[in-house]
């Protein structure tokens, strides 16, 4: 009997923008990503409308392992140096060098010729847990989703469409809408939403709309 197909947990995430708006990508242990201009990239921006040719092909790559991520700028010379803006400050990395923060927020900024191009990174780690005095009965999870009033609103507008029957959220033109605001940044929200869920172990069912990922969840523990 084959053994059954082990679950591996989401180790980061990465927000950035890419020409068609917001977008993610979900690191596991073992995952190298590299990240740039190039269509060799998983996490690619900067290529159009216009090539922002101060983005290199290839700026660098995201390597996930034991609880922490190891950024490392490629090793051509010329590139730009990339930066790294966390709560202690800015760190440059030199070309075909690395650094692994502690924290588990940081940006990764890669400078172009009229853009700053940034990649958001949120590590998940594992928090110390209380056992109290009985090790046998541990305390019960309970999850909370610490959100401004304007990133609620716009989950709500998001799951508006389940009130009425729909078995799926509002697309970002609707909540945008509802809201008076762009879609794209209505796409901006929701993706900083999965994030923040991501960042406070908050469990998501495992697709690949965010929209849908953070309604679901949000409604499953009665978060909304």
């Amino acid at each position: 009997m084959p053994e059954p197909t082990k679950q591996v947990s989401p180790l980061a995430v990465v927000i950035y923008t890419a020409p068609h708006g917001t977008e993610a990508a979900t690191l596991v242990d073992g995952d190298i990503v590299s990240f740039g201009r190039g269509s060799e990239c998983e996490i690619r921006f900067g290529y159009a409308p216009e090539p922002d040719t101060d983005v290199p092909r290839v700026a660098g790559r995201l390597i996930a392992m034991e609880s922490r991520v190891f950024i490392e700028s490629a090793a051509t010379v010329g590139h730009r140096t990339l930066e790294v803006q966390s709560a202690a400050g800015f760190a440059p990395i030199a070309i075909g060098e690395g650094l692994s923060p502690r924290e588990s927020k940081f940006d990764i900024l890669i400078r172009g010729v009229v853009n700053v191009w940034r990649l958001e990174v949120a590590v998940r780690t594992g928090e110390p847990v209380d056992w109290h005095a009985n090790p046998d009965d541990p305390p019960t999870s309970h999850y909370a989703l610490d959100l401004t009033e304007h990133q609620r609103a716009v989950v709500l507008a998001y799951a508006h469409p389940y009130q009425d029957g729909r078995q799926e959220p509002a697309t970002h033109a609707e909540v945008g809408d509802r809201l008076n605001y762009h879609p794209g940044t209505m796409r901006k929200v929701i993706y900083g939403v999965w994030k923040k869920m991501f960042e406070q172990g908050i469990p998501m069912p495992d697709v690949g709309d965010k929209p849908t990922a953070v309604v679901e969840a949000a409604r499953l523990h009665g978060l909304l």
